[in-house]
C-alpha cells in the first residue's frame, strides 16, 4: 500500500504557524476526551476505531453479497438519504472515471442512487433507464420509514418484481438496517432479503466504512480490503498518543 505524506510547513507563515501551535493543548485535550468517551455525544463514537474493528468475517460477507448482485445485475441502485448514500457516492466519484457511463464495457455493475430526493423527474427517468435492464437494489435505512428512500424503494421494488418475479427479486434486494426493529427490518425478515446492520453507535455521516458504504463500493468493483487497510493506517496515524504536529486530523481541526 502506498502512502501520501503532506507537509504544510511552507504553506504556513510565521504567524499562522504560531497560531496553529498555540491550539495544540486544546486539540490534545479534545483527543483525550474522544478516546475516553466521556464527552458530549459519546454514544456515537463508534467511528473512532471503526476501521480496526471491521472483522474478516464481515468483509467476506460483504464481498459475497456484492458478488451475488454482480452476478445478476448490470445496474445496482443504492437507496438512501444523507449519510446513507453520500459516503459511497463520494468514494465512487473519487475512484471512478467521470465518463464511466460512456465506456463501452464495464467489468462491474453501474451503481446509481435513489431516495435522496422525491423529485418526480429523477425517479421517472431512473425507472425508464431500468426498464428491461438487469438491476438490483440496496436499501439503506435505519427505520425504513424516512419518506424519500421509502418512496423510492416502494416504486423500484415493484418494478423489479414486475420484471423478474418476486422470487428472483428477493435475490437482488439487500437491506441495510437496524438489527432488530423498524419497518425495513420487519419487511426484510418477511421477504427473506439478505441484510446487514447499521451500527447503533455510528452516525450516518460516518458510516462509509460500515456495510452502508462498503457494499455499494464493493459492488462497483473496488477493493474494499485496500480501502479498509488505508483507513486503519490513518486511524493509527491519528491515534491518542500521536504528537499534535504529526496528527493530520488534529492539525486540520486546529487550522
Amino acid at each position: 500500500m502506498e502512502t501520501i505524506n503532506l507537509n504544510i510547513e511552507k504553506a504556513l507563515g510565521k504567524g499562522a504557524k504560531e497560531q496553529l501551535l498555540s491550539a495544540a493543548p486544546k486539540a490534545e485535550d479534545a483527543i483525550k476526551t474522544l478516546h475516553k468517551g466521556n464527552g458530549k455525544g459519546n454514544d456515537f463514537l463508534g467511528w473512532l476505531h471503526l476501521p480496526s474493528s471491521i472483522s474478516e468475517t464481515e468483509l467476506s460477507d460483504i464481498e459475497a453479497a456484492a458478488k451475488q448482485l454482480k452476478d445478476r445485475c448490470e445496474i445496482v441502485v443504492a437507496i438512501g438519504i444523507g449519510g446513507s448514500y453520500l459516503g459511497a457516492k463520494a468514494v465512487l466519484e473519487a475512484l471512478s472515471n467521470t465518463f464511466i457511463q460512456m465506456q463501452t464495457k464495464q467489468s462491474a455493475p453501474l451503481v446509481l442512487f435513489a431516495g435522496q430526493n422525491i423529485g418526480e423527474d429523477y425517479l421517472y427517468e431512473l425507472q425508464h433507464i431500468l426498464q428491461n435492464r438487469q438491476f438490483g437494489l440496496i436499501n439503506i435505512s435505519k427505520s425504513g420509514t424516512t419518506t424519500e428512500p421509502a418512496l423510492a424503494f416502494r416504486l423500484l421494488k415493484k418494478q423489479l418484481e414486475d420484471q423478474v418475479g418476486k422470487n428472483e427479486a428477493k435475490n437482488r434486494i439487500i437491506a441495510i438496517t437496524d438489527a432488530s426493529k423498524g419497518a425495513l427490518r420487519k419487511l426484510a425478515d418477511k421477504e427473506g432479503y439478505k441484510t446487514f446492520i447499521i451500527p447503533d453507535n455510528v452516525g450516518g455521516r460516518f458510516s462509509v466504512l460500515t456495510p452502508v458504504g462498503l457494499l455499494p463500493i464493493a459492488v462497483a468493483g473496488y477493493d474494499i480490503r485496500q480501502l479498509v487497510k488505508g483507513a486503519v493506517a490513518m486511524e493509527n496515524k491519528c491515534g491518542e498518543n500521536v504528537p499534535f504536529t504529526e496528527n493530520p486530523a488534529a492539525v486540520y481541526a486546529a487550522t
